[in-house]
This record gives structure tokens, sequence and C-alpha cells, in this order.
């Protein structure tokens, strides 16, 4: 991928507090998405804070914890790889059903 298209988008998020949420499993990648976000997120003058959970199976838990503790933002990141872990097959389907959506 290239890139080009991609909308240059101008945020301003001074003083809110986000939390990323990242599952551990796949670390290599999420790390990466990590470091990713939360330069965004600071570039953005926002305060992030990282919290790390074991797989992609618990981000709906934490997710809805962080909102429900205040945070004006919640990012969950993680990495479901087909066959790459035993319970891929459920982690992939659980997530978008048990997020928290906006209002």
């Amino acid at each position: 991928m290239t890139g080009e298209g991609a909308p240059e988008l101008a945020v301003q998020a001074r003083g809110a507090k986000v939390a990323v949420v990242a599952a551990l499993w796949h670390r290599s990648i999420t790390d990466a998405m990590v470091v990713s976000a939360t330069n965004a997120i600071v570039a953005a003058g926002a305060e992030a804070m990282v919290v790390r959970v074991p797989g992609a199976f618990e981000l709906p838990v934490v997710t809805k914890a962080a909102a429900s503790a205040g945070f004006d933002a919640v990012v969950a990141l993680g990495v479901v790889i087909r066959g790459g872990t035993p319970t891929s097959t459920t982690s992939a389907k659980r997530p978008p059903r048990g997020s928290p959506r906006s209002p």
C-alpha cells in the first residue's frame, strides 16, 4: 500500500485522556500498533495510557471498563491470525460483538 489518497486530518484533543488497550499476542505487530497509536494521540495533544491484556478475547471487557472509568476515548488493538492461536476463530468473532459502541 502506498497510502496515496489518504486524508490529511488535523485532530485537536488537547487535555483528553485516551486509553490504548492492546493484546499481548503477536507482540511484534501489536507493539508497532501501540507506538503508532500513542504517537498520534500525543500529536493531537491528548494523554495516552497503555493497558495490556492477554489477547483479543479480553479486549471488550477492558475497553468497556476503561470507558466507564472516565477516559474520553478508548482504542482497542489486537491481532488475530487465522490458525495462529488455539482460539483464533472464537476471538475473531467476539470483540466486535462485545466492544462498547459510541452513542
